[in-house]
């Protein structure tokens, strides 16, 4: 078995060293895995050194707050949009792409949480906007709401490919989203275009029947085409956006299958476009600890709620080898 160096998205953050640190697993560090030596890939400060000045302790941790529920947009029977005063610090962490934090209603435990991305935030009023799909209870609960919700973060593993979004500028995109998978779709463009990007996105309705992020994308010089992606058409859409030879970088918001079938025309069209994808492991807990977001890749047991992942290598071990 090869142990792969492993990228941990909270490494540099105000919540590492974590819990993980404590139980001597931490992802990144060597001497935190119960090692005698450095063998850490990191350039920024020293996680064993920072671990050592929290007096052996998780540096911080995130904690459940009452959010104030602002607004509450009903779109359909199916979807909603809640828009939550937090703290301004809150709202920054969570303009980033791939951010996400926790919601249930005031009279439930903790096991109701459930992960929701994050559509929009803005620091200086401090409010942030979620789209909630309804489709269990967990869901059903959070919609019944009143004037308050428990939210825990910020997290920011919903997304495989940081490097890719944070990375590519002054370069052609293509970002494809499908369903309640736009919500966090708008953040990524919004980063995608401060860039200096030039996007064009491919969206479908898909089961939440609305095309909702309009009002958050409408103020950038998008080319947008809304499209049936499982319809041949929208086959023909999406071969020919992706046949383009300049495109850098391509976003898939979706269904596993739906990265797998982006990543066929990939390597069909012998693209060598970067390729980033939404996060659709289970995530429970969003600390490692629970052991719900776990993959094995090589061999590997990888939490996913903290660990970037290789695109390619997630996709077809949970589409291909379940």
């Amino acid at each position: 078995m090869i142990n792969h160096r492993l990228e941990c998205i909270d490494i540099g953050s105000d919540y590492c060293p974590c819990y993980l640190a404590e139980l001597n697993e931490c992802i990144v560090c060597s001497q935190l895995q119960g090692k005698e030596f450095c063998d850490c890939n990191w350039n920024g400060v020293c996680v064993y050194q920072d671990f050592i000045w929290s007096k052996r302790k998780a540096k911080a941790k995130r904690e459940t707050i009452v959010a104030d529920i602002i607004d509450k947009q009903n779109i359909n029977k199916n979807l909603i949009i809640l828009t939550l005063s937090v703290s301004n610090k809150m709202a920054r962490d969570l303009n980033e792409p791939g951010s996400y934090v926790f919601l249930r209603d005031e009279s439930s435990p903790s096991f109701f949480d459930a992960p929701m991305s994050i559509m929009y935030a803005d620091e200086i009023s401090g409010i942030i906007k979620i789209a909630v799909q309804i489709n269990g209870p967990k869901t059903n609960l959070i919609n019944s709401c009143g004037k308050h919700v428990f939210l825990r973060g910020p997290y920011w593993n919903g997304l495989f490919g940081h490097k890719y979004i944070k990375g590519t500028r002054n370069s052609k995109c293509l970002v494809i989203l499908r369903g309640i998978a736009q919500a966090p779709g708008a953040i990524i463009i919004n980063k995608l275009y401060n860039n200096n990007n030039e996007i064009t996105v491919i969206i479908d309705k898909g089961k939440v029947e609305e095309f909702f992020i309009w009002q958050y994308i409408n103020n950038f010089n998008l080319k947008i085409i809304t499209t049936d992606l499982l319809s041949n058409d929208g086959q023909d859409v999406l071969k020919n956006a992706i046949a383009d030879k300049d495109i850098k970088l391509i976003y898939s918001g979706g269904s596993d299958e739906q990265h797998l079938n982006i990543l066929n025309y990939l390597d069909l069209l012998d693209s060598k476009a970067y390729f980033a994808v939404s996060n659709n492991n289970t995530i429970c807990c969003g600390e490692g600890i629970c052991g719900s977001c776990e993959v094995q890749i090589d061999g590997q047991k990888i939490r996913s709620c903290k660990v970037q992942l290789d695109v390619r290598k997630t996709i077809e071990r949970r589409v291909l080898h379940g």
